[in-house]
């Protein structure tokens, strides 16, 4: 995609690309591009029921699913070691990683691995014609934060 001189955009301009990193966190273990297709290639199902340590499902949980704020399943995809962000790393305040999105920290995480997988020196990457994608789902958690009720704030 290129820019012409009246500022609109070109899409039938063909610019290469180079994929040169990767990073991945799947339910089921699957925290590396080899583990992801081993999961696939050996059709591992990775949903479980919903983790002890991650919320008391009895209080979510209504079969029928007719109830306010409450969930109709016990089962999702959930990955491991959430807990497990290393804030100062980041250049974060334990403090502020506390009240982070999880979904944040594993996107920071994942897209370190990324860069680690390309050998590349984030340092190096600044000014330079290089791009990050990301794909990710759901933003909830402010909301879950911003809730009145007696729950209180998860500590992933």
């Amino acid at each position: 995609m290129t820019q012409n001189t009246s500022g609109s955009v070109n899409i039938s301009a063909k610019e290469p690309i180079a994929i040169i990193g990767i990073g991945c966190c799947f339910p089921g273990n699957a925290n590396s591009p080899e583990a992801f297709w081993k999961l696939l290639r050996d059709g591992v199902d990775a949903i479980a029921e919903v983790p002890e340590d991650r919320w008391n499902l009895n209080n979510f949980y209504d079969p029928e699913g007719t109830k306010p704020d409450k969930i109709r399943t016990r089962w999702g995809g959930f990955v491991d070691k959430i807990d497990e962000f290393d804030a100062e790393f980041f250049g974060i305040s334990p403090r502020e990683a506390s009240s982070m999105d999880p979904q944040q920290r594993l996107l920071l995480e994942v897209a370190w691995e990324a860069l680690e997988d390309g050998g590349q020196v984030p340092e190096n990457l600044a000014s330079s014609k290089t791009g990050v994608f990301i794909g990710i789902y759901s933003s909830n958690y402010l909301n879950i934060q911003l809730s009145v009720s007696d729950r209180p704030l998860a500590t992933y």
